[in-house]
């Protein structure tokens, strides 16, 4: 592991703790977030990118600037904002939830994204020795075929067509390991 890796994980391991310790969820997504499902860091990564509740936005930047990262004004406010603490990037966008378990986000560019129920939940994956949250296989697989598709998207990059392929897998091996505890 190279030292942009070692400084994402003190990063992750830092706002972690500084959210939790407020009793606030944040979920891993992104490059990380599938590291933390496959269990194991498979690639070095640009960025942390980390989805809070939109009803915790402001509290969670606050705590996240008393721990000594500083927000950068590059985001809609409403969206999602950018940071640097100890000279790494990352950064927060903002979900809701909807009445009918499904998740988006209403507010900015990314209005017609759409993430389906249990794409935030409570159970926690091991990323290197670390517990913490990461958005669900299926959450990330969504939120990547959405992306082209979207108002403000963009082309699939070839690292999205490959955690695409990636994230499929799981997600057949999630269903196949529930439906064999189904049939026990």
């Amino acid at each position: 592991m190279g030292p942009k890796a070692t400084a994402q994980l003190r990063v992750i391991r830092e706002v972690i703790a500084a959210l939790q310790a407020e009793g606030i969820p944040a979920w891993l997504f992104g490059g990380w977030g599938l590291d933390a499902r496959i269990g194991r860091i498979t690639r070095e990564h640009g960025d942390v990118e980390f989805w809070v509740e939109r009803t915790h936005a402001e509290q969670s930047k606050a705590l996240i600037e008393g721990t000594g990262g500083t927000a950068l004004p590059t985001q809609p406010p409403e969206e999602s904002c950018e940071f640097i603490l100890d000279g790494t990037s990352f950064s927060t966008a903002y979900f809701d939830r909807r009445p009918d378990g499904s998740f988006d986000q209403p507010l900015g560019g990314f209005s017609d994204w759409l993430f389906p129920p249990g794409s935030f939940d409570d159970e926690p994956v091991t990323l290197d020795g670390t517990p913490v949250l990461a958005m669900s296989v299926s959450g990330m697989l969504a939120m990547k075929e959405q992306f082209p598709h979207l108002r403000n998207g963009r082309p699939w990059r070839q690292k999205d067509i490959g955690d695409m392929e990636i994230l499929r897998r799981l997600l057949a091996a999630e269903r196949a390991d529930n439906s064999l505890g189904a049939a026990e």
